[in-house]
């Protein structure tokens, strides 16, 4: 399961950001791969010279053809496999909280695995098709590592299309239903077999606490709101109106189940944001906070400048409903937009509407999130208050 199938040999020059740490190998970066290699086999890649640089899960159907595992000469054996699995889960340890991620990828030296525990049920989702190919493993080393009730396999993501792989859910043990959670003294309800991601963001959660202390006696609008977990903290934290928009009525519907558990009264609407926000500028609404956490815009660089253009209209309506004095909460989990990108955008949104704007706060992903220095690719969310003037 874990033996060496062939090697993988980069073009001159290709092997530098592989040597400072990058794990991705693409296509375009190879000179030679043996016929023989099959995705989701173990390679080592190899300089120009021939010296190994690591070994690697290899699919040679994919754009990313090798994601590596180990450095130099150095094997990647099921040892060495569960040692890390198990090291991942002992960092988080000592995080008290019902929802966290296990294991991060890249962030974990584990490319395309991702583990999130919710209470005592794990959602895993294989995006790789080493791991496809290691799914019992897997299965069984959650099971004796964390010892869940049940196991999600949610290998329903793009990331499996551009694998070349098919989509699926599997439940593994005992689900039967939605699974509860606590944060930030509120209970949530997770759809964690059809939920958007594994069910949850789990990584915005430390943003989500952090503007808590900015809302009590504020009208709040929190625009792609999900299943309502921003909307029922501000309004426990104090806020005084509350109005969550989507376009998911499945969403909603969990949402409206997540308000009356909490007891806290939401104005719920089904609806494109992007239509009703001029549509409430048209009817000079204004709000004290602004939540706007929006899907990715910008899933390769080749829709950055679209994504960019998206950004900068979702702000600017949000900032012109912003009474002066007031909050906008502005996030984006595009990594192509990168920091200085999204508050360059910002900016432009500001001035678009002739207002002046001021970061108080800014956030990202929180620690079972890790992110690698080597690899921009993995820090990916940002999240700034800004107050609007």
């Amino acid at each position: 399961m874990f033996e060496i199938a062939g090697t993988v040999t980069l073009r001159k020059g290709e092997s530098k950001r592989i040597r400072t740490g990058h794990l991705w190998i693409y296509r375009n970066e190879v000179v030679h791969l043996d016929a023989s290699i099959k995705p989701g086999d173990l390679v080592w890649v190899l300089d120009e010279a021939g010296r190994k640089l690591g070994a690697g899960a290899a699919n040679p159907n994919s754009l990313i053809c090798v994601r590596l595992l180990t450095r130099g000469a150095n094997e990647f054996t099921e040892e060495v496999f569960r040692e890390r699995f198990a090291h991942a889960i002992e960092r988080r340890a000592h995080l008290a909280c019902d929802a966290k991620r296990l294991v991060n990828a890249e962030g974990d030296l584990l490319p395309g695995l991702i583990v999130d525990l919710y209470r005592d049920v794990v959602a895993v989702q294989l995006q790789i098709a080493a791991w496809e190919r290691r799914k019992d493993l897997i299965v069984e080393m959650v099971r004796e590592v964390i010892k869940p009730r049940a196991i999600v396999l949610r290998n329903d993501s793009k990331a499996r299309r551009s694998e070349g792989l098919e989509t699926y859910t599997e439940v593994v043990g005992n689900l039967d239903g939605n699974v509860l959670i606590k944060e930030g003294g509120i209970e949530i309800e997770v759809d964690v077999v059809r939920g958007q991601k594994t069910g949850y963001y789990i990584d915005q959660r430390a943003n989500r606490l952090m503007i808590l202390p900015l809302v009590s006696g504020r009208k709040v609008l929190d625009c792609f709101c999900y299943t309502a977990t921003w909307a029922v903290m501000c309004a426990r934290s104090g806020a005084r109106e509350v109005t969550g928009l989507d376009a998911s009525e499945t969403a909603l519907d969990l949402a409206r189940r997540n308000a009356a558990r909490n007891g806290v009264d939401i104005d719920l609407r089904q609806v494109d944001v992007f239509d009703e926000l001029p549509a409430m500028a048209r009817q000079k609404a204004k709000y004290d906070v602004i939540i706007l956490d929006p899907p990715s815009l910008a899933a390769s660089r080749r829709t950055v400048s679209g994504a960019i253009r998206g950004y900068i209209h979702l702000n600017r309506l949000a900032i012109g409903l912003l009474i002066p004095g007031g909050l906008l909460v502005t996030c984006s989990c595009s990594y192509h937009v990168t920091p200085p990108i999204f508050e360059d955008l910002l900016q432009e949104a500001a001035s678009l509407v002739k207002r002046q704007v001021a970061i108080i706060m800014r956030g990202g992903q929180p620690e079972d999130h890790p992110a690698l220095l080597a690899m921009p690719e993995t820090t990916y969310l940002k999240c700034l208050v800004l107050r609007v003037m």
